[in-house]
């Protein structure tokens, strides 16, 4: 696709062109990131050619707040559209913006419009007019593999004539449906690859009325009886809770040792589940059945393995669920006809809708999981998906073909290359898992042959595959915390991925040196912009869990700003460079031989550039010598760099590339 990009026009002495990427003036806005003054860059020079193909994860709920009510918005993201051209970014990913149940978004309840929290329509027009005029794409992020529970999941379990019965896998004797091969979303598989089964809960399946609750939690065993005694207050003190209908918790009551009552009126369509912590439902804390009902007045055991909905009689109804049970698995019927099911067609409209208004890609998530892992199943659905979607972009007038990507999240890079048969790019996890090995263990010298073969791999699959090359993303520790928390890792890190052939994805935070763990909540990985040294970031979508220690002044986009060799100038400097560079942009890399194992050294070339690319992969200083290859035109580098002939030396995780 062509597209604007940005040449700097400083030239350094002695012939050496010097990458900047420093504003003049950091973005000086107060409160949460919304609003205020925009990143003042040096104005560039424009010609008309190919951009790099950076792309920017954004988790929209937490990157930049417009309207100070902590939510990240909409609106947050255009404000700083001059903050991605800084990187040289040319197109944003874009989490879930759909109306969802969860703040993350990957439980869509309406896959037509817009999470109101997030902002409007116009609102994402508007986003998506004005990064195009500084030739910038949007990407929406796309759940097909589930859906949440909204009005499709709630019409579907109400009736078999439900317009949207076919929409979800639902039985009411899985195991024999199975057995006889009626679940299509296994894509002929007699066990899935992972999920359960869960009592869908609709119609009778709930309860109206008085009830008594009475926990024996040295017994697992809850018994449930009619009654006519007073209605309690939920115990705001409690360590054992009922989460029930639309109340969610009520506090029980300890009576006696390990016994919890409470009387409650109750008024739900579903059922209920125990529950011991009312902040996550992580590390075994919800407890259910096994997908049967109750019988008033007998004890019912209770687990935090199946954990399903205890319903209270009626029939019963289940569904399938790849993920957590708020998140039922849509239903396409036999793969080979995915595009003819009703569900295929709905969705595939929604996203014509997106693709109509000027979306320029999306990123599916979760792709092994449509058909439970099944390679041939799932290829053959993600074709016909991409083929509709790719037809409707190109009836809109758009260049080239749509990007789409695939969360093809298998073990090993032999069972994600056949996904490179039904999309155009896939993220290579496998590049990011190598990289950060290689770099906590200071070995470099085998780090290109690596990703050439990983890249082969794809080849074999798609002549003109996208590899969609990242370090970690909202679903993994950060990359800070992988490499130990050391700046001069993680911007190696960064500056290996700038200069790695591909297509490079930017998770937001990444290039201020963000780290935590999944540990403690996925929110941890998913923390806001810190924008200003004192002003504060948008946490509400978050329910405030943010690590404030890692969020201090140094950290913030205005500190590093002013900072020459912080994270973020580092990955200003690269993304600059693979702009201004046609081989770092758009190179195929050949391995070059390292004369030190800490040093990892490959060539780029493309239409008749080539760019030596040298990192040090150690915290020590080294010397290498490249070879044959000219040492003279510097066109970026990160830390100490100094040539003597034709050796170069490098110090501990510095970078450098030569023009030849």
């Amino acid at each position: 696709m062509r597209k604007l990009r940005f040449f700097l026009a400083a030239v350094a002495a002695a012939g050496i062109f010097a990458v900047s990427c420093q504003p003049k003036n950091p973005d000086n806005q107060g409160g949460s990131g919304g609003g205020g003054n925009k990143e003042d860059e040096p104005t560039p020079v424009v010609t008309e050619t190919d951009l790099a193909d950076i792309t920017y994860q954004v988790n929209v709920y937490s990157f930049a707040d417009s309207n100070s009510d902590g939510w990240g918005d909409i609106k947050g993201v255009t404000s700083h559209l001059d903050y991605f051209e800084s990187l040289g970014v040319s197109a944003l990913w874009l989490s879930p913006i759909q109306t969802s149940a969860s703040y993350h978004g990957y439980d869509i309840l309406d896959y037509y419009s817009i999470n109101p929290k997030l902002g409007t329509e116009a609102d994402f027009k508007d986003l998506i007019d004005k990064a195009k005029a500084k030739g910038i794409d949007i990407y929406m992020d796309y759940v097909l593999n589930h859906s949440g529970r909204g009005e499709w999941f709630s019409n579907a379990i109400s009736s078999e004539s439900s317009p949207y019965r076919s929409y979800y896998v639902l039985s009411s004797n899985p195991t024999a449906d199975v057995a006889a091969g009626k679940v299509d979303n296994y894509g002929g598989a007699k066990t899935p690859g992972m999920g359960a089964w869960h009592v869908a809960a609709g119609g009778d399946l709930g309860y109206k009325g008085k009830l008594h609750f009475r926990l024996d939690w040295a017994k697992k065993t809850i018994t449930v009886t009619q009654s006519t005694d007073a209605v309690q207050t939920s115990n705001p003190s409690a360590s054992k809770w009922l989460w029930i209908g639309s109340v969610g918790a009520v506090g029980l009551y300890e009576t006696s040792t390990n016994i919890f009552e409470i009387t409650i009126d109750v008024n739900t369509d579903w059922g209920f589940l125990i529950r011991t912590s009312t902040t996550t439902w992580d590390g075994g804390t919800k407890y259910g059945g096994n997908g049967s009902s109750i019988t008033f007045g007998t004890p019912f055991p209770i687990n935090n393995t199946t954990a399903a909905d205890i319903t209270f009689g009626g029939t019963s109804i289940q569904y399938f669920a790849s993920f957590d049970q708020s998140m039922p698995d849509l239903n396409y019927g036999p793969y080979s006809t995915a595009s003819s099911s009703a569900a295929f067609k709905d969705l595939a409209a929604s996203a014509d809708k997106w693709i109509q208004m000027g979306v320029n890609g999306l990123r599916l998530d979760a792709v092994l999981w449509i058909y439970q892992k099944q390679t041939a199943a799932n290829v053959s659905f993600l074709k016909q998906w991409y083929d509709h979607c790719n037809a409707t972009y190109k009836a809109r007038g758009g260049e080239g073909n749509l990007f789409m990507v695939g969360e093809a999240w298998a073990d090993n890079v032999d069972q994600m290359a056949p996904y490179y048969q039904g999309l155009p790019s896939n993220f290579n996890f496998y590049y990011y898992w190598t990289l950060k090995d290689r770099i906590n263990g200071g070995k470099g010298n085998d780090f290109a042959s690596t990703v050439i073969s990983f890249r082969n791999k794809f080849r074999a699959q798609r002549s003109d595959f996208i590899d969609a090359i990242k370090l970690s993303n909202h679903d993994e520790d950060r990359a800070g915390s992988d490499l130990g928390r050391n700046a001069g890792k993680e911007k190696l890190a960064g500056a290996v991925l700038l200069t790695s052939p591909g297509k490079p994805f930017i998770y937001q935070g990444e290039e201020l040196g963000y780290y935590g763990t999944k540990s403690n909540g996925d929110e941890y990985i998913r923390t806001p912009i810190k924008w200003t040294k004192t002003g504060t970031v948008p946490s509400a979508a978050l329910n405030g869990k943010v690590d404030n220690t890692m969020l201090n002044a140094d950290i913030s986009v205005e500190a590093q700003s002013g900072k020459d060799d912080s994270v973020l100038s580092v990955y200003r400097k690269f993304g600059k460079a693979r702009n201004e560079y046609k081989s770092l942009a758009k190179g195929e890399m050949t391995a070059v031989t390292s004369t030190n194992t800490a040093v990892a050294i490959w060539t780029m070339s493309y239409d008749g550039e080539t760019a030596l690319v040298v990192h040090n992969f150690s915290p020590v200083q080294v010397s290498v010598t490249p070879g044959l290859y000219k040492l003279t035109d510097l066109a970026v580098s990160n830390g100490t760099v100094s040539v003597s002939g034709s050796s170069v030396t490098l110090g501990g995780y510095a970078s450098a590339v030569f023009i030849q």
